[in-house]
């Protein structure tokens, strides 16, 4: 087991009354696997994908419950530790890569980022590593990939380099936050077939956000769908499209167009 959630609540504290978006929430995540969390806006999906990143704020906020990766509890990690571990063994894909990236700043040297904050690499060995990624998240021309700014690329593309920049350190976990929802069905298609070969060939687990139950079925093992900042039901992800126990859940699938990967 490389990730552990126990009894995780959240609530935020900056309105007159408290709002518990994350309530009693327990689950874990498998080396290799490819674990979906679903749910509707409001759900606390992406709250609960943020506390394992260790991106919730501290102030306002009152967390508890423990989420363990390597025996260490991130809720509670020192600010410093934290930071050892977020972009190095824990990395982040948002669904909106033109916020995401710094408009100002050559991709090439945005990918590095990672590369120069957790590992001691001379300029060579950076551009290589940034390259050799650009390159497994299938870029065309990745020199001149390295050599843009973010709004010379399309989203698909703008995509992949998050995916790059993400993936550069070889972390364990890949957190995908709604990574496919700014772009049109094909290039959905597209990343979802990528996150699969990169999963399979680095062996990364995979925490797989998304409202879209339809692309939760094309890529995960297992899934959680959560309602109201609470798990309703979870499991193997076919077992739970084939057979729904939870009304909430059977209203997700019957609602939902599926979006077919080409093969």
């Amino acid at each position: 087991m490389l990730l552990d959630i126990k009894n995780l609540t959240i609530e935020f504290h900056d309105h007159d009354r408290p709002e518990r978006v994350v309530e009693d929430v327990n689950f874990s995540l498998d080396k290799g696997e490819i674990l979906g969390i679903v749910g509707e806006s409001g759900s606390g999906k992406s709250m609960t994908a943020m506390a394992v990143a260790g991106l919730l704020p501290r102030k306002k906020m009152e967390k508890s419950g423990e989420i363990l990766f390597e025996g260490k509890n991130i809720l509670t990690l020192p600010r410093h530790e934290l930071r050892g571990l977020q972009g190095d063994e824990i990395s982040v894909i948002f669904q909106e890569p033109m916020t995401a990236l710094n408009p100002t700043m050559k991709i090439g040297k945005q990918v590095e980022e990672a590369l120069l904050l957790h590992r001691h690499m001379n300029d060579a060995e950076r551009k290589a590593k940034a390259m050799e990624w650009l390159g497994k998240v299938e870029l065309d021309d990745a020199e001149r990939v390295y050599e843009a700014y973010p709004h010379e690329l399309s989203g698909g593309m703008r995509q992949r380099v998050m995916i790059a920049a993400a993936m550069v350190s070889d972390p364990q976990i890949l957190i995908a936050d709604e990574p496919t929802t700014a772009l049109d069905v094909t290039v959905q298609s597209q990343i979802i077939k990528l996150l699969l070969k990169i999963n399979k060939a680095a062996g990364v687990s995979i925490l797989f956000i998304s409202h879209d139950l339809s692309l939760i079925k094309q890529i995960t093992h297992n899934v959680i769908v959560m309602q109201k900042g609470r798990i309703v039901e979870k499991g193997d992800t076919d077992e739970i499209f084939m057979n729904p126990k939870e009304e909430y859940t059977k209203k997700l699938i019957s609602s939902i167009p599926t979006v077919k990967l080409r093969k």
